[in-house]
């Protein structure tokens, strides 16, 4: 009796896992959403900062008073106070704990000034991009 419950218990697990390896779903993302979530690349014009806030990041303040946290910034632009023009687009598919606005996926850099651009006072870490 013990045999034949083992049996069916085999059979009814291969069953199941078939069913599984059937499925057209292949991933819990719907691709169709997450095209639809992407962002075109914007152009964005403003200043870069250095928040301390969370470890720090650089964030960018734009010409009309809009926040970006920004990821992937290339290091060479990792200046408080630089005026940039940036091309990116904005990702709603990630949360930070910056609380500095959206975040800013950054393709492009083009520097408009420097003039009041320096290395952001850390002390002794390593300045990081999200």
């Amino acid at each position: 009796m013990r045999t034949l419950s083992a049996v069916l218990l085999i059979i009814a697990m291969a069953g199941g896992l078939s069913a599984c390896a059937d499925s057209k779903e292949s991933s819990p993302v719907n691709k169709e959403n997450a095209m639809s979530s992407a962002q075109a690349t914007t152009v964005f014009t403003g200043t870069i900062v250095y928040k301390q806030f969370e470890g720090g990041f650089f964030a960018l303040l734009t010409n009309d008073n809009q926040r970006y946290t920004l990821r992937h910034l290339p290091t060479a632009y990792r200046l408080d106070g630089l005026v940039v023009e940036i091309n990116g687009s904005v990702n709603k598919d990630i949360i930070t704990t910056t609380q500095f606005g959206e975040l800013l996926e950054v393709d492009t850099v083009k520097i408009l000034d420097d003039s009041h651009a320096s290395p952001p006072k850390t002390g002794p870490r390593k300045l990081k991009s999200l």
